[in-house]
């Protein structure tokens, strides 16, 4: 008779060594830092094998190849914060206290609808209605995984913000993530949406600064609709106290085979037209502009 093997958490989370990827420059070139929240391609043996999914599945949800696109960063000396777990594992673009009522400690508050729904911080479902759990999970793996790769993506975040804001006197998180290229009714999205929180999160000079760039280059845009920023963006946004945080999605169509996860001859473009970006948001006339709150 064959035994198969028992995984546990602890097999999955040791995977995870570290569990973010931070690069701090000796100089920063300037306020600009990067994140790549759920970009992480590390899939745990123990996790997919517990899984109601195949790989190939769970995968859907990743913004693939973001965090290299970023790569820029390391030789321009703009910080880069990246998640190296899955979106579908942690989702650290969510609050830590979206889990749904089922998978909580008796007495718990009620999860969120959008728990609920399987979108929470540890996501239930792929796509639609593909679940990725044969059974709920414990409480206690719900707290094990928060503490090891949740909370440190937020306090990583939390430094260079405040090492941007202590150095420079403000911060500018650019958060970077991909999109399905089509809707579900085959209809083609933008090639970015940018997500400021209906003006909230971010100034609109940076935002209009972006749309024009991009624009310029010849990329369809689009603002805050289907995206207009998650929990990062509602949490760290602050331009009144000089944060400003953008979410930036890009159409996979541009640069990733949806099929085979391979890139796409405009990778490199993208890759590019992101770094010249950046350096246009160093520019002393791009940290000239006036606060919001001024």
């Amino acid at each position: 008779m064959i035994r198969r093997k028992r995984y546990s958490e602890a097999d999955s989370l040791a995977e995870f060594d570290p569990p973010i990827s931070v690069f701090r420059p000796a100089r920063a070139a300037g306020p600009v830092i990067l994140a790549s929240p759920h970009s992480g391609r590390i899939y745990p043996k123990s996790f997919v094998a517990r899984s109601a999914q195949s790989l190939s599945v769970l995968r859907q949800n990743e913004d693939a190849y973001i965090d290299e696109m970023l790569g820029f960063a390391r030789h321009s000396d703009i910080p880069l914060l990246t998640a190296l777990f899955p979106r579908c594992f942690v989702d650290v673009n969510r609050e830590a206290d979206e889990i749904p009522v089922s998978w909580k400690k008796p007495g718990a508050a009620p999860g969120t609808a959008r728990a609920e729904m399987g979108l929470g911080v540890i996501p239930t479902i792929i796509a639609e209605k593909t679940s990725i759990y044969k059974k709920a999970l414990k409480p206690a793996v719900v707290e094990a995984r928060l503490e090891a790769l949740y909370y440190p993506y937020h306090r990583a975040l939390t430094g260079l913000i405040a090492d941007a804001q202590k150095t420079f006197g403000r911060a500018v998180l650019l958060d970077c993530h991909s999109m399905p290229g089509f809707t579900q009714m085959g209809q083609r999205r933008p090639d970015f949406v940018l997500g400021d929180r209906h003006g909230t999160s971010c100034r609109p000079e940076t935002t209009e600064l972006a749309e024009r760039f991009f624009g310029a280059r010849g990329y369809s845009m689009a603002r805050n609709y289907p995206y207009a920023g998650g929990y990062v963006t509602a949490q760290y946004g602050n331009p009144d106290q000089s944060v400003e945080v953008l979410q930036i999605e890009i159409n996979r169509d541009l640069y990733l085979n949806p099929i085979k996860f391979t890139r796409k001859p405009g990778y490199g473009r993208l890759a590019s037209d992101l770094s010249a970006f950046c350096q246009e948001l160093l520019r002393p006339e791009a940290q000239s502009l006036p606060l919001a709150a001024e």
